[in-house]
């Protein structure tokens, strides 16, 4: 009788469904995970592959570049001052905070291969607004706290070094200005500024070895 009637009435019982969108992961083992420097048609298997020099020192630079935290020239003249100070009554004080360091250090890193993004990035992503103002706030003032006693620690050390000839506040216009060269040989690539703290690190580690036998502890 109504021929039509099924088919006008068709699209009043066809509801539109909304694409479900797929569920972002921070990592997806699925992914594949290129590391440099590792021939890709080297077909491993389940054994373990031969040791190489080369491929161990693709993974030292971050090394090098995260020392120089723990061995820079002011850090190490704050310790020594605080030393010559306090003498060994900072000795808890410093062990906890070693492995305070290397704790978060490791979680960071473990973030950092799972996620593939720094932390900043993570705590802006993940935390909302105030409590990344807080999380800022308290990075500048650690930043400023560390900043202060290692400028003045270099600047003591170039002073002492001139035989008081460079005032402190030359000292501390050439440790500011040297951050500018850091940043100068960033240009010519990651594995220049890290052959660059590689050497600086060996020289500060015969210059205490040095320091060492002439001091002659007891």
């Amino acid at each position: 009788m109504y021929p039509n009637s099924q088919e006008q009435s068709q699209p009043l019982i066809v509801e539109e469904q909304e694409e479900e969108k797929p569920q972002e992961t921070a990592y997806d083992s699925s992914e594949k995970i290129v590391v440099v420097g590792i021939d890709e048609s080297t077909n491993w298997g389940t054994s373990v592959p031969p040791f190489s020099w080369k491929k161990l020192w693709l993974f030292t630079g971050p090394g090098f570049l995260m020392s120089i935290a723990f061995l820079d020239p002011g850090n190490l003249e704050g310790d020594l001052q605080a030393g010559a100070i306090a003498g060994y009554s900072l000795l808890w004080l410093l062990m906890w905070a070693t492995a305070m360091g290397l704790l978060i250090q490791l979680l960071s890193a473990r973030l950092g291969v799972a996620t593939g993004k720094h932390l900043a990035e993570l705590c802006r992503e993940e935390y909302p607004r105030w409590a990344r103002y807080v999380l800022w706030v308290m990075a500048e003032f650690a930043l400023i706290g560390s900043d202060i006693q290692e400028v003045i620690g270099s600047a003591i050390a170039i002073r002492i070094l001139s035989n008081g000839v460079i005032p402190l506040w030359a000292g501390v216009v050439i440790t500011a200005l040297d951050c500018f060269i850091f940043l100068f040989l960033e240009n010519y690539g990651v594995r220049t500024l890290e052959a660059f703290f590689a050497v600086l690190i060996g020289v500060m580690a015969l210059a205490f070895a040095w320091m060492f036998g002439e001091a002659k502890p007891s």
